[in-house]
């Protein structure tokens, strides 16, 4: 039976870092008597998910991603309390993204540090495999997937709604959300998706919804089986990427390079017979390591990380973007956190001049708005100084107002005046 108090607790877990999103500002007026609800639409198993809203993002690819009601993403919140202390104790360090303190600094510098240690120190030769699956999220068999996690759920799960978690985890991976969804992108976007790229036209019974949190453990949950039979096939040092089903292995001997292209195989058919997902057939990488490799947005050659290309190109992109916001802040407001995004990856490696680059293309009109923190590190937005009457300050009223560290706590002892 789920309680009250679990309800809430997962409610709190949902706002983190989103309470100030539109659909919780809509949703918290009434979220005490709606949780109460919700947990006896549970208990009473009529709960069903709710409307989402899907669109089509274009960087870096064209992706399609569903968004579900703040309802269902407590729901999410939920599970995910109960299931993923329980993967986190089953998956290996090695798997990036998606967990805690392992995220995309930690896989590029996981794979510096393999090389480093299989070369001694740059010494020895050593080969980069890397490989990844062809449309992963799409290609996943539900069912399959649904059977497999409710018996390692049944097996490991001890709590006392183990009944409700077993319940809610089959529902929220069985659903169609595309049967019930609000489009928020021009259907030219769809029709420049390939048929496997789409829930819509993937086929019944095959696919996950990008963008949902349950997607995103469920997908590392299924592709940890691989993970155990490239450690059983001898690879120390591997790391796997889930969001594009994206792996790669460091050959430590000239034994196991020649082995390599013979275990490709090997994963090749399991993947096919066991998991019934593909390996993308053109995107192979087989070099040894001076060649550098590029993994998940940078590019890592003998003692030095590179940011690649096209995540230069993009944080090109975002500032272009932002100096061609709308006039309104929520505008604004997504367009820095997108720009701020570039350079919070940007900043773990020497690209000071590239950022310094990226802050001299913003219009000198945006700098009344926008300011830059430390050695361009991160953009924000002004805080526009008012009275006390909630009128805003201008150069006129207080000039020096302007230039002061803090205007709204300078100005404060001058509101009278004004």
């Amino acid at each position: 039976m789920v309680r009250d108090e679990d309800m809430f607790e997962a409610f709190r877990a949902c706002l983190r870092h989103k309470a100030s999103s539109p659909s919780a500002i809509k949703y918290f007026p009434d979220y005490q008597r709606d949780l109460l609800r919700l947990c006896d639409e549970i208990n009473a198993r009529t709960y069903r998910p709710s409307t989402s809203i899907t669109f089509v993002v274009t960087k870096p690819k064209l992706r399609e991603v569903f968004a579900a009601c703040f309802r269902d993403r407590i729901v999410h919140h939920y599970i995910a309390l109960r299931v993923e202390p329980l993967l986190e104790n089953l998956f290996c360090d090695r798997t990036f993204n998606c967990r805690t303190g392992k995220g995309v600094l930690y896989g590029v510098n996981q794979l510096q540090a393999d090389i480093r240690e299989c070369s001694e120190n740059y010494t020895k030769n050593v080969w980069i495999a890397k490989f990844d699956l062809q449309g992963f999220f799409m290609s996943i068999d539900v069912n399959l997937l649904n059977t497999m996690l409710q018996k390692f759920i049944r097996e490991n799960y001890k709590g006392d709604d183990l009944d409700d978690v077993l319940w809610l985890s089959e529902v929220i991976m069985l659903h169609e959300p595309e049967k019930n969804c609000e489009r928020h992108s021009p259907m030219e976007l769809w029709h420049q998706l390939p048929k496997n790229k789409s829930l819509f036209t993937n086929g019944d019974g095959f696919g996950l919804p990008i963008g949902n949190l349950p997607s995103q453990h469920n997908a590392n949950f299924l592709l940890h089986w691989l993970d155990m039979l490239i450690e059983k096939l001898g690879y120390k040092y591997h790391g796997r990427y889930v969001d594009d089903g994206y792996f790669m292995m460091v050959c430590e001997t000239e034994e196991q390079r020649q082995k390599m292209l013979h275990d490709m195989e090997v994963i090749r058919r399991f993947l096919s017979l066991y998991l019934h997902v593909r390996l993308h057939p053109d995107k192979f990488y087989f070099q040894h390591y001076k060649k550098g490799v590029q993994f998940i947005g940078s590019v890592v050659k003998p003692n030095r990380v590179y940011v690649s290309n096209r995540t230069i190109a993009n944080a090109r992109d975002a500032v272009y973007r932002l100096n061609n916001y709308s006039k309104t802040n929520e505008k604004l407001l997504h367009n820095v956190q997108s720009l701020n995004s570039y350079l919070g990856t940007m900043v773990h490696y020497k690209t000071y001049h590239l950022r310094r680059q990226l802050a001299m293309m913003i219009k000198p009109e945006l700098w009344d708005r926008i300011y830059f923190k430390g050695h361009y590190e991160s953009v924000h937005i002004k805080k526009v100084p008012t009275n006390k009457y909630g009128k805003k300050i201008t150069k006129d009223d207080f000039p020096q107002v302007i230039y002061m560290k803090d205007p709204i706590n300078s100005c404060a002892k001058f509101s009278q005046n004004v």
